[in-house]
């Protein structure tokens, strides 16, 4: 028999932190020891702080609602623990938003990029919804980066405590819509660097298609002494 099906909430319209990863995951860095298997979908949105509280509400009371429910059940079965050794006591955790001093609030929301198949332990991928201003699934997703505007559809997985982290509440990221895109700038990290009025590489294209009106055709590439091109 299912479970009860899990509220989905929205977000107001907010703005995009650096480094989020919507149009693919994130993995982490395995080469440094901080690798992530299964791939993460995540982004940190920022809103103003009127708009965010009904949800920081929500959040709150899930996190309070979690928390009393943890301790009762482990006031009622305490922990058995061998002679010595010190049981791990009932602690809360950080809340998965975060207050700002400008008068906004940025919500912390995240979800796995897969997962193991129970049947054949092979890795399914758990594909993130991204649709436009209209609600129309975009197919190609866009390098959405830091600066775009976006709702962020998600629901509120309560946790317990462990000896790394305390009880909390995660928001699980669930669906992304896409108001005012703002993308990576550069491969090559110069995109903080731009200078207005410079050389463009639309002027390039742009160039280059007067070039060949005026000629009538396409210039042919021309291989070089060595017969390459």
């Amino acid at each position: 028999m299912a479970g009860p099906r899990k509220e989905i909430l929205t977000t107001p319209k907010g703005t995009a932190e650096p480094y989020c990863a919507i149009q693919k995951p994130d993995y982490g860095n395995p080469e440094k020891g901080f690798g992530n298997p299964r791939g993460e979908w995540k982004v940190n949105l920022t809103v103003p702080s009127k708009d965010a509280q009904p949800l920081i509400d929500k959040i709150v009371a899930a996190h309070e609602a979690n928390y009393k429910k943890l301790v009762a059940e482990y006031e009622k079965n305490p922990p058995v623990v061998q002679r010595g050794k010190k049981a791990l006591t009932p602690y809360e955790g950080d809340m998965p938003f975060y207050e700002n001093d400008d008068g906004t609030v940025t919500f912390k929301i995240k979800g796995y990029a897969s997962y193991i198949d129970k049947d054949t332990q092979q890795s399914k991928p758990l594909p993130l919804k991204v649709v436009d201003a209209k609600g129309k699934r975009i197919e190609n997703v866009p390098a959405i980066s830091g600066g775009s505007e976006l709702k962020v559809k998600f629901s509120l997985f309560p946790y317990g405590w462990t000896n790394v982290a305390g009880a909390s509440v995660k928001l699980q990221i669930d669906s992304v819509m896409l108001i005012t895109l703002k993308e990576f700038a550069s491969d090559d990290n110069w995109g903080d660097e731009a200078e207005e009025g410079g050389y463009s590489v639309d002027d390039s294209d742009q160039w280059q298609e007067e070039r060949n009106d005026s000629r009538g055709h396409v210039d042919e590439e021309v291989p070089d002494d060595n017969g390459d091109f």
